[in-house]
Parts: structure tokens; C-alpha cells; sequence
């Protein structure tokens, strides 16, 4: 087999203008083309390097050539230049788009068959004429000229074919390693840093076996994508897997990727919720592997502005700051970034989309994404991803090059990654509104039950086992026993989060569990307080880090109780007894009987459909059952106003047609009541019930409800309860079409605040996520809707809001809302409406006599505590550790004060590692907060 020359014809002018556009089948023919010639057997044959030429001016000369032609440059060709170059002797090859159907017709010369040679030798030459390309390319993309030094490149290529060719396997690889240090060379004469290649490699459930262990045994370094729930798979399913990677964690060449058991839905999710998981994850990783992730990522969305305080008090050493499904998420202008959160907690993030690796125009296109990183990014950086053993033959080649010089880039770990390339001299900052999921759509989309309620349903679970966990830490800092077999609720609520598996506990029977676990661990700690009998009462306990106004029955007394201290009123209606008492922050309140009857209370009159107190005053509309107006007393004019209604999509545009807003194009159905009736209307508590439809516009019945507006006395808060019977569902799209409580004020102007992981941010989005509350703040005024853990609301106009109740797929019918003027804290309200009061029935006097006394207190009010639990040392309590949440953007010095004499206090990270020790003064221990900071702190007592 002999050539005088090996040409490849190209459907361009110059390198200049490569096609590199092209995509699929078209990007494969053209690298396989080019590579193709670089076998070492063609090679030996023509004694020379391939060369190229413009398919529209192929050369003159063809006796003993072989001309490959890729499909791309068909179109190109003169008509009938085939069969003249065959007709003078050229070995043509087209009509192939792999280049194993390339090399296959090329090495089957008729005039001798090609020696064999070693198919892993050859496929480094490959990698070596594809590296030659592409770095030609990425020269030109950087606008220099190509400086490679042809001569000893051939020289020394044509060498280390005809080694090949001879069996010298030695001497052809130290050879090509001289030809990619030449190419190498080349590129650092414009880039002389070091380039950055990424492999990521994704993970599921049906990618374990057998191609993934391929992957493990490959020592190019590699980071693994997988979640602690895919792993646990792996370890029940294929044990092969697992040892495969325990070995390449040690070799060092994969890196662990991931951080939750499940990929849950972390930006609607409590902070504890997130905290939790992400424990609970790396317990799994390392129950496992011996080793949990320094790398966080997620194939799923879940980005949150919150996340950097997270990781990096976790241990975290970087993060993936992409998401390769829908949802939307910000993009920075460096790869590498200083990713810093709400609170100025900041980590190491990659910030660059991957190309996917089993497509070809990603090669194809590597030396424009590397020259544009080149340009922009102060680390240069390509991101490859793909699925065990789903990456195309270029990729391999590229891997293949990098094994003998970084000429287009090196393969890192991202633990070498981040620790080894210089930090970016900024933090980059991202508001919470450049973060939208798509988990509404994607529920709908995956028929997944109640894509609404179940956030709802978690966030209660969540506030209410946290209040057990709080009662019992009480108990045990007061000296109280707990019943044995007390269990932590909360890592089960975590798990409903994720995608449903068979171990998981139904939410209503956790429900159940909590509630249960709640009245025995409130029964302790009324134990604890009140050990000797004595006059019998309510033992009202407040579990939060904040002082509660809420209204109990205490139909039990003989008596109400006289309205003075934490009694702020009482009434009594037929067998119904209920009294609204002030309880202190982490603390309680005991309501006993009166010594004598108290006289009745004469009640300002109401005009009719409404609800009235010292501080707000709601108007239920006579038409329609919804509220009309919501006000201070104090004040003139509406704040908001409120209905029920269904969404319909408006008609489909038809082609051709300008442009117009969805939301002026909807439908939506008409509230009409039909009856209204005022069910209490007492000292402490009025309620308005009613009951209507939702109709069409042609008056078909569409739903049913019942409405419930409940408020209390001294209550800035009006409760909302709300009850569908629905007739007709929502259409497929739910932000198009759902049932929702549509919300309006007046001023165009008003400015929306909403919740964004327990904390507040401000907002311009049209579809909101916030599961604790939307505010609605205009001038002075502060108007509240606290959401009930429904996560979903749409913004319509400038001055509606729908909060959406029922999409398509919702089973839920009952929802809880509440709507506040002026609250000076919203999350306090929040919490408190997802936090029913916890009464405990027929308990003495307390033994100190108080019928109110607080545990703790912190003094800031725009500071939540998310967690309390004791420290011990051995049997005995020696302390306890709380976690602090500032809610609202203003940081500052916190004192929290504690039920006794302290010892000492210091501020850990979420592992218990120490991080400042803080000022102790009596029972007083001070904290620096940031805004949006969220610390873990250790007091022990004073011995």
C-alpha cells in the first residue's frame, strides 16, 4: 500500500472559516475525516502528514492519492471530479459519515492490505490529528497565526508510525509524545497558563452496572454525579459498582459529587429541611464509601441562594452552580466563581454549562468554547457531561490526548480544581429572583400527587416537629423526664421531600406520630413545672423563639379566667369557654378559673359581614363571600381585597397574530355566595362563614366553596380557611390554569417582598415561590399574605396576586391562608400559623407560682431559632445548642439569654466545629449576626 499523498476536502476556504457549526451526523463526518488519515498505516504509506483542500478547488494532481471526502463537501465538488480522479488513479473515499467506515475503505488499498498494528497505538494517532485540528482551530479562534513547526512535527509523526507499523510500541509512543509537545507548545505561545477539562459523569438508577465500572477502571480523572439514594441502589443492586469506586476514590482519579440522599426540592424547603438532608446525605456517603462529598451538585435544579452558607458550614469545598434540567438559575461571567449567598457566606462554584460528550459537535466546537474561556475566565475551564459509557470516539480522544500533554487542556477532580487554581478576585452575588424552579411544571408534567399541597403538607410536619423537638429540650434543661422510645421525627420528614420511596412514612400517619409525640412531651414539660397539685388550669406552651398571641378553648374551667396579666381576653358562648392569652417566647402561660364569674362584656356593635379589634377590621362582600376590605380601623382606605376563582387559559393565538399578554387573555370564573353567616361573634373570637360558587361566565356551575375568616381579639392577622368542591379541573398548564385566592390592593406602586428561605427578600418576579409569606409594602404600610406553606403564586398585573390552591393532579380541597396588616416581623406569623397552639389540659399551678414565665429569650426580633437541643456530658445536661435565622436583612449584635448562669458559649459550624467564642455575661451570651445569617451556637451552664 502506497500514497503519494492523504487528503482530506473541506467545505471551506481556510481554517478560518471551519465549519464548526455543524452538528450530528455532519460534525462526526468531518472530524472522522480528518482523523481518519492519521492511522499510522496511512501514514507510513504516504511518508508525509495529511494535508487539505477546498472542496470547490480540489487539487490537480491525483495519481496514487487518497482523497477522503466527507458528506458535508459533496455539494461542493465540480460535477464529474469523482470519476476523473479515480480515472487517474486516486483512491477516493466518500458517502461515510463514521471513521471506522472511513478507515475501513482506506486500509482496504486493493494493491496490498495494511500491516496490523496495535488498534491502541493507532487510536492515539487518531487522537493526535484531531488534537492537530483543534488546536489549529482554537489558534485561529485566539487570532493568531499558527505557529507549529510542520517539519518536526512530521518528522517526528512519520517516525512513530513506522514504529508502530514495525511492532515498537516503545519507541512510537515516546514519539508521539514529542509530536503533542509540540502542539502543546504551540498553544502556550498564546495561552502559556494552564487550561481546565471537566469530566462529569452523570448517574442513575439504570446506569450502574457494567458501563459504569468502564468508567471507574479509566484513570483519566473523572468526577462522579451521584446522589446518596443512587448510591444506596448501587450498593443493594450491583456490589461490583461499589467496590469499583471505592478503589478509584483511592486512586485518587474520580471525585465524589453530590451532597442529599434524594434530590429534593430544596428552594421551597425549610432550612432545617435543607440542613437535614444534606446530613443525612453525607451519613450515607460515608456509611458506604468512608468518605462523603467535598463537591456539591445536583443533576436536578435546586439552586437557592441560601446554599453557601449551607455548604460551607458543612465542610463543602466547592459547588456546582448549574442544573442540567429545566429551571432557570443566573450565569456568571467566569467558570470558576466566588458563589456568595444571602448572608455573604461565600464558596468556591463552577459556573459553566457542560457540552454533552457523546455529541460530536462538542468536539467540534471545543476550540471556540475553550478560546472564549480563554478570553473571559482568569481559570479557563470546559465542562464535559455525559452517562457512563455514553460518550462519543472524539471524547475518547481527547482523553486520549490529554494522557500525553495538556494541548487543548488538562483533566482535573474539581477537588483539584478548586483547591489548585487561583480563586476569582471577586464574590459574585445573585439575587433570589435569578432563581426560578420548574418544579410546579414538572409535577403537572410527571402526573406526581399533589404538586401543590405536599409543600404545604411538609412544612407543617416540619414546624410541628421542631416544636416537639423544642418541648422536649425544655424538659430535659428544666430537669423533666421524657418517655422512653422518643424518636426524631424530623429525619422523616426530610425523606418526604424526595420522590416517594416504599420505607417512607404517609404523611398523614407522621402527622399523627408528631402530634402525638407533641401532647406527650407538652405533658412532660407541664410535669416538670407543675410537680405538686394545686388549683387546675391550661398549661398554654409556646415551643417558639418569639412571644404568641393565640386564642384556646378552656371550655373545661368553671369559670373564664379574669382578663389581667397574659389574659388579654375571654368569652364564654353556650358550653364554649375560650380566653387569647400573651405567651412569652420559649415559655408558657397558665390559665386558671377566675375566683368569680366575670361580668358580661358589652360589645360594640359591627355593621353587618364584619370582622373588628383594636387593630384590623375585614368586610366580607355581601356578593361574592370574599373579603372585601382589609384596613386598620385607624386608618382610611382598602388594603387588600380578596376572592376565589378558577384560571383558564384564554384562546390560542393563531399564526400570524400580534403578540398579547396571557394574563389579559385569561378567564377567569365568577364568585358568587350564596349564604353569609356570622358564627361568632364574641369577646375573643369573630367568624364569618361562606358558602357559594364559582361559576363561568354563562353561570355554569364550576366549583363550590365554603369560606372561613377567623380573627381574634388583638390579632393583626385575620385567619383565612378555605374549602373547594370542585367540578370542573384546571387544563394541563398550572401557571395557566388552576384555582387560586386572588389577591388585589390598590397602589400600582407597592413594592413585593417575599420569603426566600425563612428569610425576606424583595421581588419584581411575575411567578413567585414562597411557602411562608408574600408583603405587600406601600409608603408605611405593610400588608401580609402569610401563604401556609403554599409555595406557588402568580403576580397579574400590578396590583393582583393568585396564589395558587388546586392545579391539575391536586387532591387536596382544604387550605389554610391568612392575610395581616402592619406585622413588624412577617416570619413570626408565618411560623405561628403553621404552629397551632399547644394546650395542655388539667395541669396545677406552676410550682413557682408565675402564671407566665419565659426559658429564653432573644432579643432581636428579626431572629428565629430553628432548632434547639441539649448538650450532655454523660447522664447529666451540661448545656444546650440553637440555631439562629436572621429573617429580615438587618444584621447586629443578638443576646441570648438563657434560664440560667452560663459558662461559656461558642459559635460552630454545622459539623460542631468551633468557630468564635462568643461573650458570656450571667445567663447572657452575645452574637454578631449577619443579615440573612444563620448560626449554630454551644452554651454550656455555669458549674
Amino acid at each position: 500500500m502506497k500514497f503519494e499523498e492523504l487528503i482530506v476536502l473541506l467545505p471551506c476556504h481556510s481554517l478560518e472559516d471551519f465549519p464548526v457549526h455543524q452538528e450530528g451526523a455532519q460534525a462526526d463526518s468531518l472530524l472522522a475525516a480528518w482523523s481518519a488519515l492519521w492511522h499510522p498505516a496511512l501514514l507510513t504509506a504516504a511518508g508525509k502528514l495529511p494535508t487539505w483542500h477546498r472542496a470547490d478547488g480540489p487539487p490537480s494532481d491525483l495519481a496514487n492519492r487518497l482523497v477522503v471526502i466527507p458528506p458535508a463537501s459533496e455539494t461542493l465538488l465540480l460535477a464529474g471530479w469523482v470519476n476523473r480522479a479515480e480515472a487517474e488513479g486516486a483512491t477516493v473515499v466518500r458517502k461515510f459519515e463514521t471513521r471506522e467506515q472511513i478507515l475501513s475503505a482506506a486500509l482496504a488499498e486493493p494493491e496490498g492490505a495494511a500491516p496490523p498494528v496495535d488498534a491502541d497505538l493507532a487510536a492515539d494517532f487518531l487522537a493526535l490529528g484531531l488534537c492537530f485540528l483543534l488546536v489549529e482551530l482554537l489558534t485561529r479562534q485566539m487570532r493568531y497565526m499558527s505557529n507549529v513547526d510542520e517539519i518536526h512535527l512530521r518528522n517526528e509523526t512519520v517516525a512513530a508510525a513506522r514504529a508502530a507499523v514495525e511492532g515498537d510500541t516503545a519507541t512510537a509512543r515516546d514519539r508521539l509524545h514529542r509530536c503533542f509537545d509540540v502542539l502543546t507548545e504551540a498553544r502556550e505561545r498564546f495561552y502559556p497558563v494552564e487550561a481546565y477539562l471537566v469530566d462529569l459523569t452523570l448517574t442513575a438508577p439504570t446506569t450502574l452496572g457494567a458501563g459504569l465500572r468502564r468508567e471507574l477502571a479509566d484513570t483519566t480523572p473523572k468526577n462522579l454525579l451521584i446522589s446518596a439514594g443512587t448510591l444506596e441502589l448501587m450498593a443493594q443492586r450491583e456490589p461490583e459498582s461499589l467496590a469499583a469506586l471505592r478503589q478509584a476514590l483511592e486512586g485518587g482519579h474520580v471525585c465524589l459529587v453530590g451532597g442529599e440522599r434524594d434530590e429534593a426540592d430544596l428552594p421551597l424547603m425549610p432550612v432545617e429541611a435543607v440542613l437535614g438532608e444534606l446530613r443525612r446525605g453525607a451519613e450515607t456517603y460515608r456509611n458506604l464509601l468512608g468518605v462523603a462529598p467535598l463537591v456539591f451538585g445536583r443533576r436536578r435544579f435546586g439552586l437557592t441562594p441560601f446554599l453557601p452558607l449551607v455548604l460551607s458550614r458543612l465542610g463543602f469545598q466547592g459547588a456546582l452552580h448549574l442544573a442540567l434540567d429545566d429551571g432557570h438559575f443566573p450565569k456568571s461571567g467566569q467558570s470558576k466563581t466566588r458563589w456568595e449567598g444571602l448572608d455573604s457566606s461565600a464558596i468556591d462554584a463552577l459556573g459553566r454549562l457542560p457540552l454533552d460528550a457523546n455529541a460530536p459537535e462538542s468536539i467540534l466546537r471545543l476550540p471556540r468554547k475553550m478560546g472564549e474561556s480563554m478570553d473571559l475566565d482568569h481559570v479557563a475551564t470546559v465542562v464535559f457531561a455525559h452517562w457512563p459509557g455514553q460518550s462519543n470516539v472524539y471524547y475518547h480522544d481527547l482523553r486520549r490526548m490529554a494522557r500525553y500533554a495538556p494541548a487543548l487542556g488538562k483533566f482535573v477532580t474539581l477537588t483539584e480544581y478548586f483547591s489548585g487554581t487561583s480563586r476569582p478576585g471577586e464574590l459574585t452575588r445573585f439575587k433570589a429572583d435569578q432563581y426560578r424552579t420548574a418544579f410546579l411544571k414538572q409535577d403537572a408534567a410527571g402526573q406526581r400527587a399533589d404538586p401543590i399541597s405536599r409543600h404545604a403538607r411538609q412544612h407543617r410536619l416540619r414546624v410541628r416537629a421542631e416544636a416537639e423537638q423544642t418541648l422536649a429540650t425544655l424538659v430535659e434543661l428544666i430537669g423533666g423526664t421524657l418517655p422512653a422510645g422518643r424518636a426524631d421525627l424530623t429525619t422523616q420528614i426530610v425523606a418526604r421531600h424526595s420522590d416517594d420511596r416504599p420505607d417512607d412514612t404517609p404523611d398523614e400517619d407522621l402527622a399523627g406520630r408528631i402530634e402525638s409525640q407533641v401532647r406527650t412531651a407538652a405533658a412532660a414539660f407541664a410535669t416538670a413545672l407543675s410537680p405538686k397539685r394545686g388549683d387546675i388550669g391550661y398549661l398554654v406552651a409556646n415551643p417558639q423563639s418569639f412571644p404568641r398571641r393565640v386564642g384556646v378553648d378552656v371550655s373545661d374551667l368553671p369559670l373564664l379566667p379574669a382578663i389581667e396579666g397574659p389574659v388579654v381576653a375571654a368569652e364564654e358562648s353556650g358550653d364554649v369557654k375560650r380566653a387569647v392569652v400573651e405567651v412569652p417566647a420559649m415559655g408558657f402561660v397558665w390559665v386558671g378559673p377566675a375566683a368569680e364569674r366575670a361580668k358580661p362584656v358589652k360589645l360594640r356593635s359591627k355593621p353587618p359581614n364584619t370582622l373588628a379589634n383594636e387593630f384590623l377590621e375585614v368586610v366580607v362582600h355581601a356578593t361574592t363571600g370574599g373579603i372585601r376590605s382589609l384596613r386598620d380601623p385607624a386608618q382610611r382606605g382598602n388594603r387588600l381585597s380578596q376572592q376565589l376563582a378558577l384560571r383558564l387559559p384564554g384562546p390560542r393565538p393563531k399564526p400570524g397574530d400580534l403578540y398579547r399578554d396571557p394574563d389579559e387573555e385569561a378567564i377567569y370564573s365568577v364568585m358568587a355566595a350564596d349564604s353569609i353567616e356570622v358564627t361568632a361573634s364574641g369577646a375573643a373570637l369573630g367568624e364569618i362563614v361562606s358558602r357559594g360558587r364559582l361559576l363561568d361566565r354563562q353561570g355554569k356551575r364550576l366549583a363550590g366553596y365554603v369560606q372561613t375568616v377567623r380573627l381574634w381579639s388583638g390579632s393583626r392577622v385575620a385567619l383565612v380557611d378555605i374549602e373547594l368542591d370542585i367540578d370542573c379541573q384546571p387544563a394541563a398548564d398550572p401557571w395557566a390554569s388552576y384555582y387560586a385566592s386572588r389577591f388585589a390592593w390598590g397602589d400600582e406602586d407597592a413594592e413585593l417582598w417575599r420569603s426566600v428561605s425563612q428569610t425576606s427578600q424583595l421581588t419584581d418576579a411575575r411567578r413567585l415561590e414562597a411557602p411562608h409569606f408574600v408583603e405587600i409594602r406601600a409608603g408605611k404600610s405593610r400588608t401580609a399574605i402569610l401563604t401556609g406553606g403554599l409555595p406557588y403564586h402568580r403576580r397579574v398585573g400590578a396590583r393582583m396576586l393568585d396564589s395558587l390552591l388546586v392545579v391539575n393532579g391536586e387532591t387536596a380541597r382544604r387550605f389554610k391562608m391568612a392575610v395581616g396588616i402592619d406585622l413588624a416581623h412577617p416570619m413570626q406569623h408565618a411560623i405561628s400559623l403553621l404552629d397551632p397552639p399547644t394546650v395542655v389540659p388539667a395541669v396545677p399551678r406552676p410550682a413557682s407560682g408565675a402564671s407566665a414565665a419565659w426559658l429564653f429569650q432573644v432579643d432581636a426580633k428579626n431572629v428565629v431559632a430553628t432548632h434547639w437541643e441539649a448538650i450532655r456530658d454523660g447522664q447529666r445536661v451540661a448545656g444546650f445548642r440553637v440555631r439562629l435565622l436572621e429573617c429580615e436583612g438587618r444584621g447586629g449584635l443578638v443576646r441570648l439569654r438563657a434560664l440560667r448562669a452560663l459558662e461559656s458559649a461558642r459559635q460552630v459550624d454545622f459539623r460542631g466545629e468551633p468557630l468564635v467564642d462568643l461573650p458570656v455575661e450571667g445567663e447572657q451570651a452575645t452574637i454578631d449576626m449577619a443579615a440573612c445569617e444563620w448560626v449554630e451556637v454551644e452554651a454550656r451552664w455555669r458549674t
